[in-house]
């Protein structure tokens, strides 16, 4: 038996380019046979200045707003999905460049205030030294900064939104290879239209962020990718 975890999905919640909300989430994951989904909205000036924040400057306040979501998609399963948290960071000076954090906990996220406001060095080191993993969403998509491999533990070479951007996943996965980098997938799923084409698949279901790290970490998963799926989501990002 396998099961399949989705690593890269957003909401209506906390990222105001999400067009679904955490039930529909839940039940359409549930349809597509997946039995773990990472939460990863965006930690970014788009989300905390000009989108659905509505709160003060305060990094406590934002991140309450921020884990809403997580939360709230915890309350719809009810168990019948493991719902782990994870983040997209965009760093404000590297325009359209994103990191998906894996293995990170609200105390991780609270302690390392405005993460978007790093310079990329000092991300990377904050995320290895708090145990979690850094990773470039959708590498080589138009007007993506080249990051330098010594800094990230891994690369997403596959994803869902790639007829809204293509990001060139066959250079990702070489780039993978060369490198040593983790290769990971995801569905980048903003509304329902896009769910469940990207994650990985594995024998043993992923119940922690714990497990989800020893998992990427070895690499004794299989990259899922359906091209049949993917969307033309002209407000994905």
């Amino acid at each position: 038996m396998s099961y399949k975890t989705e690593l890269h999905c957003h909401s209506t919640i906390s990222s105001n380019c999400g067009r679904i909300t955490p039930r529909e989430i839940v039940e359409k994951y549930l349809d597509a046979g997946y039995t773990t989904l990472v939460i990863t909205d965006h930690i970014s000036r788009d989300t905390f200045q000009f989108g659905n924040y509505q709160g003060p400057a305060d990094w406590d306040a934002q991140m309450d707003f921020y884990l809403h979501a997580y939360h709230a998609l915890r309350e719809e399963a009810k168990g019948r999905l493991n719902v782990l948290l994870g983040a997209e960071v965009r760093i404000d000076r590297h325009h359209a460049t994103d990191y998906l954090l894996y293995g990170v906990t609200e105390e991780f996220l609270r302690k390392n205030a405005y993460l978007n406001a790093y310079h990329l060095a000092d991300l990377s080191r904050t995320a290895r030294e708090g145990g979690v993993l850094f990773v470039q969403a959708h590498p080589f998509r138009d007007y993506m900064v080249v990051t330098p491999p010594a800094l990230l533990d891994g690369v997403e070479v596959f994803n869902g939104s790639a007829k809204h951007s293509p990001f060139r996943g066959e250079i990702a996965d070489i780039w993978a290879k060369h490198y040593g980098l983790i290769p990971t997938s995801g569905s980048d799923i903003h509304r329902p239209s896009s769910v469940a084409c990207g994650g990985i698949e594995t024998d043993e279901p992923i119940t922690s962020n714990e497990q989800l790290l020893e998992v990427l970490k070895s690499r004794n998963y299989r990259i899922l990718r359906n091209d049949a799926l993917l969307t033309d989501d002209r407000e994905q990002v």
